[in-house]
């Protein structure tokens, strides 16, 4: 995990922001916070800490998820990731004419047991993505998703939540200008890293098909 002592923080904030990412990290593989905000409130409050200054960031938290699912549960975890990506590209083949894109916990290869795959479409008609999923007698909940364009801007979309066999899905349906313009991951507040189909194929083709794909070096 990064440490936060560097650059001037005091040794013990520092502990402080360890702990709290590392809680943070067992609350949401455990189930029991939805995001990584909530996360981090929690732990905060275990530990007693009351400036929210201290908290630490988003990739802090990640890196205490990748450390704990390697420590504790790493043969489960690549077996999830490699299934779940599999399941994601089967989607994805579904979804060619949306110009499918695979983000989140299944991309960068730390689902949880509970973890849905998010796919990423395209589409300037919602309609013509719901047509695809009642044409195959796919249920679907309509439901929404805001993310961040910009420092200040930000966009709603439509979010599908739905299943294909035994595997939960999240279909975000962004406009087409989104393609090439990706919205910011609430991750680390930088553009999306996506897998397109014939990428997303390639990993699974090789031996790291199971493996995280780790966020840049800060």
């Amino acid at each position: 995990m990064r440490r936060n002592g560097s650059h001037g923080t005091p040794p013990a904030t520092a502990r402080v922001r360890d702990e709290i990412a590392q809680i943070a990290a067992r609350l949401l593989i455990n189930g029991e916070a939805d995001d990584f905000g909530s996360a981090k409130r929690k732990a905060a409050e275990q530990v007693g800490a009351r400036d929210q200054r201290n908290l630490p960031d988003n990739l802090d938290v990640q890196a205490a998820i990748i450390e704990h699912q390697r420590l504790f549960d790493a043969e489960q975890t690549a077996e999830r990731t490699r299934t779940l990506r599999q399941a994601a590209l089967a989607a994805m083949q579904f979804f060619a004419g949306f110009e499918p894109r695979l983000v989140g916990p299944v991309m960068h290869g730390t689902p949880f047991a509970h973890s849905p795959v998010t796919l990423h479409l395209f589409s300037d008609e919602l309609e013509h993505v719901m047509r695809k999923l009642l044409n195959q007698r796919i249920p679907f909940h309509l439901d929404e998703q805001i993310r961040r364009v910009g420092r200040r801007d930000s966009e709603t979309y439509p979010l599908l939540e739905t299943a294909m066999g035994d595997v939960d899905f999240e279909l975000v349906v962004l406009p087409l200008v989104r393609l090439q313009h990706p919205p910011l991951s609430p991750l680390d507040g930088a553009t999306y890293r996506r897998l397109d189909a014939a990428t997303l194929a390639e990993l699974l083709a090789s031996p790291r098909a199971g493996e995280p794909l780790l966020p840049p070096s800060r």
